[in-house]
């Protein structure tokens, strides 16, 4: 963390990103392939896919190990080390059929 000492503002700005958050990022930037829609959120250091179901998510998260992601109640996983592939198997399950990689 640092602290802003800024004129007319002297606060704590957060400053910090965890590995976490950097995945989860880099997992979000791939999904915009599959013009799947997602959104990193910090507070419980979770990815939300949104689905063709307005409303319902598939949460995406980080193991305690930091090896792999980890969506469906951790019934799916897949290493950290191949964010395509990751992104490539959420996208198939957030979008069933609908998955094809955007190239235009």
């Amino acid at each position: 963390m640092r602290c802003d000492v800024s004129p007319g503002h002297l606060g704590i700005v957060d400053t910090d990103i965890t590995p976490e958050i950097e995945l989860l990022a880099g997992l979000r930037a791939e999904l915009t392939e599959y013009e799947i829609r997602s959104e990193v959120r910090e507070y419980v250091s979770g990815l939300a896919v949104f689905t063709d179901v307005r409303g319902v998510f598939l949460w995406v998260f980080v193991s305690y190990s930091g090896r792999y992601f980890s969506w469906d109640r951790a019934d799916r996983q897949h290493p950290v080390n191949d964010v395509p592939g990751a992104a490539r198997r959420i996208a198939e399950q957030a979008r069933p059929g609908g998955a094809e990689v955007m190239t235009s």
